[in-house]
């Protein structure tokens, strides 16, 4: 069932048939308990936790190689280092830089915030999406890249030409596709931070411009600031997302920010797109199992 007015939120004394932990092993008590805390905190503290979860995999990462690999030279580690936290996503082309390996470790949330300022100074609309923005409206979590929407095709030139200067590795050829319609994705990979986003195209449709439209300022004391999607839409991507490939993931993530946004959400505008984008029944799964109670 769709709420149609601010709905409760599940406590350890409420009903809680349909409801699912984030994970198969947490019990339901516990994760009731675990989202009870979590709103308790700040923004900032809970934007603090997901860059520190970040931070730690790297150093753990980073720990794993330099123990198999203990003389090895500091170039030969940066390139372990590289593949390990880029995959998929290291191109031949690309060739890490710098020999100062804190630099390394740097968390995605200080990323968008480096980001930010060179989209901004092209005066590029954008918003982060994403595992980054599911641990500022959800449950925390690592992520391994970042997630940029972004519009105006038209400075895609002069966007390579600020990233390079920066220090940004883009594939050849990649803005010519986007600028094209052959690919409505850019994949860039900072050279001494090993940082990797991925800017996404987006499109001329009128939820796209919705989204665009109703973006947050993330602007947390003494932390990087950068523009997030609204928690609604971000819900519809990952559930339409998710629909299609059954990701665990994606739907963990649509549950961590019911769970922990019930009492905020703009439900009039949650369900009108849903309806919208044909994703209702989804969504109403989704309720039952954060412990939506109408």
């Amino acid at each position: 069932m769709i709420p149609k007015a601010i709905p409760q939120v599940l406590t350890n004394t409420t009903v809680r048939n349909g409801y699912q932990p984030q994970a198969p092993d947490t019990n339901i008590d516990a994760d009731i308990y675990l989202f009870a805390r979590l709103r308790q905190l700040s923004l900032k503290q809970r934007v603090e936790m997901a860059a520190s979860h970040d931070r730690g995999i790297k150093k753990l990462c980073l720990a794993g190689i330099k123990s198999r690999n203990r003389d090895a030279p500091l170039e030969e580690i940066r390139l372990h280092f590289a593949r390990a936290v880029l995959a998929e996503k290291f191109l031949p082309g690309f060739q890490p830089k710098g020999g100062d390996e804190t630099v390394w470790i740097q968390d995605s949330i200080t990323s968008a915030g480096k980001l930010h300022q060179i989209l901004e100074s092209l005066n590029i609309p954008y918003y982060v999406s994403g595992g980054v923005a599911s641990s500022i409206h959800g449950e925390p979590r690592s992520t391994r890249n970042l997630d940029f929407v972004i519009s105006n095709l038209s400075k895609t030139f002069w966007l390579l030409k600020t990233l390079e200067a920066a220090g940004y590795y883009c594939p050849a050829g990649a803005v010519e596709n986007v600028q094209r319609g052959r690919e409505g994705l850019l994949n860039i990979t900072h050279t001494e931070t090993i940082a990797n986003a991925d800017l996404y195209v987006t499109d001329t449709s009128t939820f796209a411009a919705s989204q665009m439209a109703r973006r947050r300022l993330l602007d947390v004391e003494e932390m990087p600031a950068f523009w997030v999607i609204s928690p609604e839409d971000l819900l519809l991507q990952k559930i339409a997302w998710g629909r299609g490939s059954q990701s665990e993931k994606q739907w963990r993530d649509v549950l961590g920010i019911l769970k922990l946004q019930a009492e905020n959400l703009d439900y009039e505008y949650l369900t009108q797109w849903a309806d919208n984008l044909g994703l209702l029944d989804f969504l109403s799964q989704a309720f039952s199992e954060a412990g939506i109670l109408s």
